[in-house]
């Protein structure tokens, strides 16, 4: 039987979006396998604080939901991760590690928890340093570095390498999201890929897999609420920025939706967001897309419901993305480009369609063929939602992890 453990999980995130979810879906995956959790972070960023504050904020009591009051910290954090220069925002990283030493040698000097989970942030080393000189085991699980291409300018690089390339000497398990990811770090770090775990992301089995369905008169009651409309719904969830292709999307896929009557559907929010809707009137099909704004990820599954095909324009070499998890899970056919990361979820005509990266055409051409044969759109997505079940939830990966961890240390 195994024991019980006391994990500390530890993170320099604002606790939101794909952060967010990431956090509170290993936490209660952690929780759910017995053991005992606590999580470390700024004030005012704990994702699981956040979600008991916004529960009343729900798909049944407003389209836009409101989110909890930010607190002092947390708005200072905001202030300085959107406007500070560069130079500042990374000269502040790294000077983050004093307080934080403070903060976590009084923790794990109380606590003294059999284990550190740490999400990564660039220039934090303290929660490695402190684990190797008290001797507690540390998993890193590594989502931003040095080796990618950042939307965050790193003025700071040469210290920030320095910094990464002891951390990652130093840890005990290295947990990235992808093949890709990991390479890119091999190639650059001399490390061991025996100590790397790959772990793509992946959903909550209690929030996409064990929920009851929205009842067909809720799920006509949200359709009308939002003005979601037509003979097929298309769309895609998340934090849209700019590499998502959100106008070159819409352009691209005009003509499809007025033959067939579709409407588009963003579940969330982000800058491109005005962007896409200019690209959507000059198109002339302004009146068919839809953005919902930021809702709670609790919401998510019930806005899922209304689309027909999920799709992801565009996505970058290395990331794993959660939405892609999160669309499968639902039994959703999924289109997406043809990038290692999305090759290591998803099988074309099996699990998915996968199309040419950037080939705006091939993508118009999945979607096409899904629209006209519904039957096998659904057998996709049926597929996929059996691959998520038995591969991609939060708790797969937790027991994955400490299987590995396991195994590291008895070598």
């Amino acid at each position: 039987m195994t024991r019980t453990l006391k994990i500390l999980y530890t993170h320099r995130t604002q606790g939101v979006g794909a952060e967010g979810a990431h956090i509170l879906g290993m936490v209660e995956a952690f929780r759910e396998l017995g053991h005992a959790v606590a999580i470390d972070c700024l004030p005012g960023c704990d994702p699981e604080a956040n979600a008991n504050k916004g529960a009343a904020a729900s798909v049944a009591s407003s389209p836009d939901p409101a989110a909890p009051k930010p607190t002092l910290v947390k708005r200072v954090v905001r202030i300085i991760s959107e406007h500070a220069p560069q130079w500042l925002f990374g000269s502040l990283e790294v000077l983050y590690n004093a307080p934080l030493m403070l903060r976590l040698w009084s923790t794990l000097r109380r606590e003294r928890p059999d284990l550190v989970y740490e999400r990564y942030a660039l220039c934090t080393f303290a929660p490695t340093a402190l684990c190797r000189w008290l001797g507690i085991p540390h998993i890193l699980e590594v989502n931003d570095s040095v080796v990618i291409e950042r939307s965050r300018p790193l003025r700071l690089r040469r210290i920030a390498r320095f910094l990464e390339a002891r951390v990652l000497r130093a840890t005990g398990l290295i947990i990235t999201i992808s093949g890709q990811f990991k390479r890119q770090i091999c190639d650059i770090f001399p490390l061991s890929g025996k100590r790397m775990l790959v772990c793509p992301n992946a959903v909550s089995a209690r929030k996409f897999l064990t929920r009851a369905t929205l009842p067909p008169a809720a799920k006509e009651a949200l359709r009308r609420r939002w003005g979601v409309r037509g003979t097929a719904v298309l769309g895609s969830a998340g934090q849209f920025v700019a590499w998502h292709g959100l106008p070159r999307f819409v352009e691209a896929i005009a003509s499809l939706a007025r033959e067939k009557n579709l409407f588009l559907l963003f579940i969330g929010d982000g800058p491109i967001r005005e962007e896409t809707l200019e690209a959507a009137r000059r198109a002339e099909i302004g009146d068919r897309v839809l953005f919902t704004g930021m809702i709670p990820h609790d919401d998510v599954p019930d806005y899922l419901e209304l689309l027909d095909i999920a799709v992801i324009p565009f996505s970058n070499v290395h990331g794993s993305p959660m939405k892609l998890m999160e669309f499968m899970a639902m039994g959703l056919p999924a289109v997406a480009p043809d990038l290692p990361p999305i090759r290591e979820v998803l099988r074309d005509g099996e699990t998915g369609r996968i199309f040419p990266d950037g080939d705006m055409q091939a993508m118009t051409a999945c979607l096409r063929e899904l629209l006209e044969d519904r039957a096998y759109g659904k057998a996709l997505g049926g597929a996929a939602r059996e691959h998520v079940r038995r591969h991609l939830t939060w708790r797969v990966h937790a027991l994955s992890a400490l299987a590995a961890l396991g195994q590291h240390k008895e070598k």
